[in-house]
This record gives C-alpha cells, structure tokens and sequence, in this order.
C-alpha cells in the first residue's frame, strides 16, 4: 500500500449550530479517483475547502504528503495550496476584466520561488477547446468556457491533488465527457482526484464513491 497523499483523522467541522461534517476519516492515495456524491448540503463542497486548505475543521487531524497542516499558518497554507493543490470552483472564480490566458497564468503569482521556467497554458488551452479564445476577456466567455477556464488553472503546474467541485455542472455532453477524459489521464499520473457531484456521470471514472450520511462518509456503490 502507497503513503497516504492525503489523511484525515475524526474532521469535525460546523457552522454556527449547523454540525456538516462529523469524525471524517479519509485517506487518498496517488491516482486515486474519489467521486463524492450527494445532494446540495450534504457537506460535499465543506470536505473539499478543507481538503483544499481554504478551511480548517473544528477538530481532528488533516495531513498532507506528510505534513500536518493543522499548525501551519495562512501564508504557509495559501504557499502550500498554490505549490500542491489544483482547484476546479463551481462558482469559476475568475477575473472577468483579464483574458483567459492571464486567468490561468494568475496561479503562477501564488508559487514559491522555482528554478524551472514557468509552464506554458498553451497546449492545456488548445485540449481544452479554448486556444482560439486565450486572448479574450473571461466575461464574454459562456459558463462553459469559463468553467474549462477554471480546470486549465487549475492543471498548469500538474498539481500533486486535483479537487473539482461540479466540474461538468456547466457543460454539455461532449464538453463534460472531454473533461472526465483528462481528469483520468491526470490520476494515471499517480495524481489523485477528487470529485464533488450529484451527477450519476462520473461513477464510471470513480476507484471510490463516497455518500453522507449525517455528516459521515459512506462507501457507495453505482
């Protein structure tokens, strides 16, 4: 068995009176392709924030390649997530003034000093459907566009955990079947992805399908 990329211990995180997430225990594993799947409010987004480092439970453990998050700071952790972490958002956020390639290129500001050159969007644009458009500025792009806009982003510098929170909510049947068909040549790099839906869909890319259940995670089956 691999290292855990990824280890949750008894995560416990509410909102005011509202328990969403109660004693998650989660390992994610190199190439995992972990589907979760639920309706709206069943805590699917909350475990991806705090996957993510965008968010920090209440209580329990949450370690990353090794590193046990639960002590670093903002800075630390805003470092770590723009170093390690892709992040696919169902809301895009994405700057509609800025072209599609200065919106994906936007990550690189995050990263810690590197030696390499900075990876170039150009061929992720042109898998994604979008070369034509990398100078346009994102507000004239359709919601599909810009959400192919956000799965570029989050792709450029091959990151070592890939979180997509509705990646295909905004897309058409082919458009949705080109995105699965690139998050499975990403998990082939031993990078594990993790999915956040309630489309029935994306069981066929899953290795794993997690449900709630009153703010534990279930093992699903399609």
């Amino acid at each position: 068995m691999t290292t855990p990329r990824v280890q949750l211990q008894q995560v416990h995180r509410s909102f005011g009176d509202i328990t969403v997430l109660t004693g998650i225990d989660l390992e994610i594993h190199p190439g995992d392709r972990i589907v979760l799947f639920g309706p709206s409010g069943c805590g699917k987004t909350t475990l991806l924030h705090l996957l993510g480092l965008l968010d920090r439970p209440d209580r329990g453990s949450h370690h990353f390649q090794n590193q046990n998050c639960g002590g670093l700071s903002e800075p630390a952790r805003c470092t770590l997530r723009a170093a390690e972490i892709g992040m696919v958002f169902q809301q895009f956020h994405l700057l509609p003034g800025h072209s599609v390639r200065d919106n994906v290129n936007l990550r690189l500001r995050y990263l810690p000093k590197r030696s390499r050159r900075d990876p170039e969007p150009d061929s992720l644009l042109k898998q994604l459907g979008l070369y034509e458009r990398r100078h346009q500025p994102i507000r004239v792009l359709s919601g599909g566009e810009k959400q192919r806009v956000c799965v570029a982003r989050a792709l450029l510098c091959e990151p070592s955990l890939l979180l997509a929170d509705e990646p295909t909510g905004n897309l058409d049947a082919a458009n949705s079947d080109s995105i699965r068909s690139l998050f499975e040549q990403v998990a082939a790099k031993a990078i594990p992805v993790v999915v956040a839906t309630h489309d029935t869909r994306w069981f066929d890319f899953a290795t794993r399908i997690l449900g709630f259940e009153k703010g534990r995670l279930v093992e699903r089956h399609p």
